[in-house]
């Protein structure tokens, strides 16, 4: 098997404890040889991790110095996640992007062509997908267990947007984040609420309290049309307790995932498949992360199996632009993934 080389582009917090620990993981797999950052600080944080790497102050310096890379991470905050992919896959890389891949659907429609035309992956990270419970309980919904889905219900519980390395939590600013919670959790739900309801999304209404005028949102409860099923997506920073509860109607039984545990419930009885794993236990994640890069392995590895994440990814895009502008609207914008 192939050793993939690649380069770090922003070494944030969710980089180092998420990402760092992943690739030391699956070291059989990839080699990072290059860190790529604004900050003196942040570098030097990285060089504890990757001492024989090379550490450059920007991206521009990084693909100009380094030869025979293979991918780039892309771990900025959201603002830069669309121009810092564009160059990496217009300078022939792969390219693993932290989430939010971009703000509006056009951009990823555009970043998907490109990759397209460059004949390289694009893959965003979607890591809750590879949470033992979360696993377990889409194993269910796919073996039928519950059989035809009718509703799903996400709520992610937390008293506050997850820390960042540095000064100023760059979540809670807007015009780096792109918004607030829906934005952040709501991007991970929203790729969830899909793959449970097991359709494309048609349409999305939410809403959204914002602190103070021009701010991020704090809370938000977004209603998902799928067609054939529909998604209550409820986050929050003001809960007084961290918790994540996901619940699956189906037209024969029930799924509740509570943290770590999984409960299928039908006429016939229950049972609960214990993980051990919580969903609210962390930021970083980084047992979902090192599940993640097989994930992104097997697309280097066979670009015939690339294009399930880039339709998350389009998905999420598409839901989280019509979110906001549906906010405070009486009517859903109707979707067009296709556009």
């Amino acid at each position: 098997m192939k050793t993939y080389r690649g380069a770090i582009v922003g070494f944030g917090a969710v980089v180092e404890k998420g990402h760092v620990p992943a690739f030391a993981h699956k070291s059989a797999r990839f080699e990072i040889v290059a860190v790529a950052d604004q900050s003196p600080a942040r570098l030097e944080a990285a060089k504890t991790h990757y001492p024989s790497a090379k550490f450059y102050g920007n991206l521009k310096k990084l693909l100009k110095a380094e030869r025979g890379l293979d991918f780039a991470v892309v771990g900025t905050p959201p603002l830069y996640h669309a121009k810092l992919s564009a160059q990496c896959l217009k300078a022939g890389l792969n390219v693993l992007c932290e989430k939010p891949l971009v703000f509006k659907f056009r951009e990823a429609k555009k970043l998907a062509e490109l990759a397209k035309r460059q004949d390289r992956c694009l893959f965003t990270v979607h890591n809750w997908k590879n949470a033992p419970p979360i696993a377990k309980a889409l194993e269910l919904v796919k073996s039928g267990a519950i059989g035809e889905v009718h509703h799903v219900e996400l709520h992610v519980l937390r008293s506050k947007a997850a820390a960042t390395a540095g000064g100023d939590n760059w979540r809670e600013n807007p015009a780096l984040s792109g918004g607030g919670i829906m934005m952040d959790h709501g991007w991970h739900n929203f790729y969830l609420a899909r793959a449970f309801a097991g359709q494309e999304p048609l349409s999305i209404k939410a809403a959204l309290r914002r602190p103070a005028e021009n701010c991020a949102e704090d809370c938000a409860s977004c209603l998902i049309d799928f067609g054939g099923a529909t998604a209550l997506v409820y986050l929050t920073w003001r809960s007084p307790i961290r918790k994540n509860l996901i619940i699956v109607y189906g037209s024969k039984g029930n799924i509740a995932v509570q943290d770590s545990d999984v409960i299928l419930e039908t006429p016939s009885g229950s049972q609960t498949f214990a993980t051990g794993d919580k969903l609210s236990g962390g930021s970083a994640h980084p047992v979902w992360m090192a599940g993640l890069l097989d994930d992104f392995a097997a697309e280097l590895d066979t670009p015939a199996l690339r294009g399930e994440n880039m339709k998350e990814a389009l998905a999420c895009a598409a839901l989280a632009e019509q979110g906001y502008k549906s906010a405070g609207t009486c009517a859903a914008k109707r979707i067009a993934l296709t556009a």
